[in-house]
């Protein structure tokens, strides 16, 4: 009586069956990656995109630019309660309360909303931050955009201008107008990022204390004072006098632009265009985009 073989996989033919998925998985993987990145690119290119048309909106409207921060104390805030009514968010702003600073109790419930618009997507995601300010611990949401407010350079001859409300699109306490911008508004910084805040973070890596990061218990809501120092680094990211780099462009989150896209980020101009900044660009070239009246000549580097 003859019996019948069964066909079936040996056991070598089901680890190669097995190791060419590996290998195809592994194939896919990088490309899945990359569609994915560049979609959150995307949408963080047309966040940037809609702060900058509701900043000139606000500008027809109010004859200036959004104020980069109200320091007088019982209104402090930054640019993003500003904007509100212009991204619509209507409903916030009404409730938004403009006489209290933004991490009094009167806007705990309003800064506590979390708005994509403000959060790229190729960061660390929603998430709130607690800011302490003058006793007072409040929780917001975070924002992953902010907007320069000086900038600092011992070797390109430009010494810290944090006192210099001449030299950005933005101003404290009142609204700059257009004309003031004399370098041209498609010349001109007017907000990038600074990503993932209030984790501190060097080359692409997060730190394991956030102390040394710039007013890590103060920036980082959306509603709170979204400005930054931008500086040159050395190759460590962090060197503020440039040796061994400069490094421009995702040195670190605490004073400069940083993102967390490979090969640089994106910045609005205050002609509402977004260009992406490659993490190779000259500090010449940085530091002309962020001022508004220096005169400049761009480099050949400029996006």
């Amino acid at each position: 009586m003859s019996s019948r073989i069964r066909p079936a996989f040996t056991l070598i033919e089901l680890l190669v069956v097995i190791a060419i998925i590996a290998i195809l998985i592994g194939l896919l993987l990088p490309a899945v990656q990359k569609v994915r990145e560049a979609a959150a690119r995307a949408t963080c290119t047309n966040n940037l995109k809609q702060i900058g048309l509701a900043m000139l909106n606000y500008e027809s409207t109010n004859g200036g630019l959004p104020p980069r921060r109200n320091t007088v104390t019982g209104t402090q805030r930054g640019w993003g309660p500003a904007i509100l009514s212009y991204v619509e968010q209507t409903a916030l702003s009404g409730n938004y309360q403009l006489n209290n600073n933004f991490y009094d109790a009167a806007n705990a419930a309003n800064i506590i909303v979390p708005l994509k618009l403000f959060i790229c997507p190729s960061g660390t995601g929603p998430r709130t931050i607690t800011v302490t300010q003058g006793g007072v611990t409040a929780t917001g949401a975070a924002g992953d955009y902010f907007g320069p407010n000086s900038f600092a350079s011992s070797l390109y001859g430009n010494q810290s201008l944090s006192g210099n409300n001449t030299c950005t699109a933005m101003n404290d306490n009142v609204n700059r107008k257009i004309t003031d911008i004399t370098d041209g508004t498609s010349n001109t910084l007017l907000v990038t990022e600074q990503a993932g805040r209030s984790d501190f973070y060097i080359l692409g890596k997060k730190q394991a204390s956030n102390t040394a990061l710039s007013n890590y218990a103060w920036w980082g809501p959306w509603a709170s004072y979204q400005v930054f120092a931008v500086y040159q680094f050395g190759s460590d990211g962090i060197t503020k006098d440039g040796t061994g780099g400069p490094c421009t462009i995702n040195c670190n989150n605490s004073q400069g632009v940083y993102s967390f896209h490979t090969g640089g980020a994106n910045a609005v101009y205050v002609d509402g265009s977004v260009h992406f900044w490659a993490s190779n660009l000259s500090p010449t070239t940085l530091f002309a985009m962020v001022t508004i009246n220096g005169g400049e000549v761009l480099g050949p580097d400029a996006p």
